[in-house]
């Protein structure tokens, strides 16, 4: 019997329940709904955690899945204080887990709302899953990879300066799972406009302020026949809003990003996992600007890879000017676009796969 989860025979005949944890940003419960309605598909039971009032929230019951509400918080990069109320929020939502993890598989997508689920699952012994999507481990991949069943990665593993790969535990690649809209939309023509260019920037679902400014400063120098599209995040709306000028629309959020990224002529982006994955998927061209402060600096490597397999460039902000980046645009917008390799476009099957066929 494996020692990592307990499961008896009789149960091994029927499917089993799922608990998924996607908790976090739109990088964790993207991926996560998608799995979610693949397992759903295939007629197995799925809970959805979430937390009250949050955006993985709305898009669970947007998308129709059964939810339970827990109430945890990060920790890494937070105050003394923070870090113990985390602690504290940990500790409550893995009590409240314990009554719906007994006998279950768990998948978790990463980040600090992944906690609660796998020490759950550790302390029912029920068998669990971890997906990480980048190509630099996160901690909790990193604590929990080798008591977990299986590690599905997004993205290869990016080696350590001594070419080796430093994560202990049995890991497949999977792809990114990303929704099947993101996979039919860009077979329809484009929406014609009476601009001749469309530059689309994306700084994720928290926004980017940075991204936000230099497409403020670039509207002013493009030529008049660009459009810019920003996807500020709601935080930053007001204040990029109220400074765009009559050829630059500005979107707070929205959760059918692939209309934006059918339009446009060029994306200008981050480099999270999943923004990165859909976006390769859309075949536009796109420059990726890491996020400088994230942590293991993990969105730098990731649009190292993204450069091999698709059609885009990685600049470093900390050398991006207003100038350089409309250069960079421009150049883009010149080139025809070569696909370079191919992305996986059946993650959430492949992962469906592995779950029922060990459990």
């Amino acid at each position: 019997m494996n020692y990592k989860c307990q499961i008896s025979n009789a149960k091994k005949m029927l499917k089993p329940k799922v608990v998924i944890s996607g908790i976090g940003t739109g990088g964790h419960y993207f991926p996560a709904v998608v799995v979610a309605k693949e397992l759903l598909r295939r007629k197995v039971e799925v809970i959805f955690l979430v937390r009250k009032g949050f955006f993985e929230e709305e898009v669970a019951r947007m998308y129709g899945l059964k939810t339970f509400t827990i109430n945890t918080s990060p920790f890494y990069g937070k105050a003394t204080f923070n870090k113990i109320l985390s602690i504290f929020s940990i500790v409550y939502s893995v009590l409240l887990l314990n009554s719906i993890t007994k006998g279950v598989v768990g998948i978790a997508f990463g980040g600090f709302g992944a906690l609660p689920l796998l020490v759950s699952c550790l302390i029912n012994r029920s068998c669990f899953y971890l997906f990480e999507p980048n190509r630099i481990p996160g901690r909790a991949t990193k604590l929990f990879a080798s008591r977990a069943n299986k590690v599905f990665l997004g993205l290869p593993l990016a080696p350590s300066s001594t070419g080796r790969i430093l994560l202990k535990g049995d890991f497949i690649i999977t792809g990114i799972p990303i929704r099947q809209e993101f996979k039919t939309s860009f077979k329809k023509d484009q929406k014609k406009s009476r601009f001749q260019r469309r530059v689309l920037f994306l700084g994720g679902s928290q926004g980017a302020r940075r991204l936000n400014s230099l497409a403020l400063e670039i509207q002013r120098i493009l030529p008049k026949e660009y459009q810019i599209v920003i996807v500020c995040g709601r935080r930053d709306y007001k204040w990029v809003n109220s400074r765009r000028n009559g050829r630059t629309k500005v979107i707070p959020f929205t959760f059918s990003l692939w209309d934006e990224m059918r339009d446009a002529d060029a994306i200008v982006s981050r480099s999270g996992a999943l923004a990165g994955y859909e976006i390769l998927s859309s075949n536009r061209p796109v420059l990726f600007i890491p996020f400088p402060f994230a942590i293991d600096n993990h969105q730098y490597y990731n649009a190292e890879y993204f450069t091999e397999v698709g059609e885009a460039i990685m600049f470093e902000e900390k050398n991006l000017t207003k100038d350089v980046l409309a250069q960079k645009i421009e150049e883009m917008l010149q080139k025809e676009v070569i696909k370079k390799g191919k992305i996986i476009l059946d993650a959430e099957k492949r992962i469906a796969d592995v779950i029922l066929k060990e459990n």
